[in-house]
This record gives structure tokens, C-alpha cells and sequence, in this order.
């Protein structure tokens, strides 16, 4: 697995804000569309809390990797789904297909593992203009150091691509 490049892919605030109560704390479809378009058919990490998040219908076109702590997996069998409870197991995991982009997309938990672990070589990050309320906070000073570029400009977000 570790020969495979990562990218990852979040949305925030200016502050860091990536959730609040389970959710986004914003609604801006274009930006949520900008999602769908780059992970279809392509391969999610993320953490168990980001999983329950997410609508089945947005998981199906795509395989699903999840970080679970918990024994317990979930009652239904999914069957475009892996969980792994570390990065030893993620990183054992059988090579990704040559085809598939992986993106990691969160929640923050994960995404400051795998930038501290060194594991992204691009950083696809939203940057949505106004401020909001949130209970989960990216770690943005994580990226200082990575240069980067504007890559699409919208009314209420920018996206930026970061590269190490």
C-alpha cells in the first residue's frame, strides 16, 4: 500500500472547522459535487465517525476503507468496505489497482495521522470563505510548509491544491 500516492481531501473553514454535531456545518452544493466528481469510482479513507456521515448512496460508486476502534462492525455487511483498526493494517492492506486515486478524507483524527506519518503526497483542501460553528477542528498549521496553488475559485470557497 505504501507505494501508492494518497491525497487528501477535506473541506474547512477559516478557522479549521470541518464538522459540527456529526455534520458539515455549511451546505454549498457545487462544493459537495466537486466531491462526488473526485472520488467516483475511486478509493475513500476515512474514520468510522466520517463513515456514519456520509450518505450510503455517496459510499456505494466508491471502496471504502475505515478506521474503526471499535470491535463491533456494523450489523449490515457492506460489501465496498474494509475496516482496519491502525495504520499497520491499513498499510498491509493488498496494493490498491493501478487505476484508483485514494483519497483520504477524513475526519481530523485521520487526517493528522496520515500527514504526520508522512503517508499524502497532495492535499486537496476546500477552503470555504465564511466562519462557522464546529465541534471538530482541522489541524491546518499541518500544511504550512506545503506550497500550493488555487485551483478553483467559487463565491463562498476556494480549493486549493497542496503538495509536499
Amino acid at each position: 500500500m505504501n507505494n501508492k500516492k494518497i491525497i487528501g481531501l477535506m473541506a474547512c473553514d477559516p478557522r479549521g472547522v470541518i464538522g459540527n454535531k456529526g455534520g458539515l456545518p455549511w451546505s454549498y452544493p457545487e462544493e459537495l459535487e466537486h466531491f462526488r466528481k473526485v472520488t467516483f469510482g475511486q478509493v475513500m479513507i476515512m474514520g468510522h465517525k466520517t463513515f456514519e456521515s456520509i450518505p450510503s448512496a455517496t459510499l456505494k460508486d466508491r471502496f471504502n476503507i475505515v478506521f474503526s476502534r471499535r470491535s463491533q462492525k456494523p450489523s449490515e455487511p457492506c460489501e465496498n468496505v474494509i475496516f482496519v483498526s491502525s495504520l499497520n493494517d491499513f498499510l498491509a492492506l493488498s496494493p490498491i489497482p493501478a487505476d484508483k486515486e485514494i483519497f483520504m478524507i477524513g475526519g481530523a483524527e485521520i487526517a493528522k495521522l496520515f500527514l504526520t506519518a508522512d503517508l499524502l503526497s497532495a492535499f486537496l483542501l476546500t477552503k470555504i470563505h465564511d466562519v462557522y460553528e464546529g465541534d471538530t477542528i482541522f489541524p491546518l498549521s499541518l500544511l504550512q510548509d506545503w506550497s500550493y496553488e488555487i485551483i478553483r475559485q467559487e463565491k463562498h470557497f476556494t480549493i486549493y491544491k497542496y503538495v509536499h
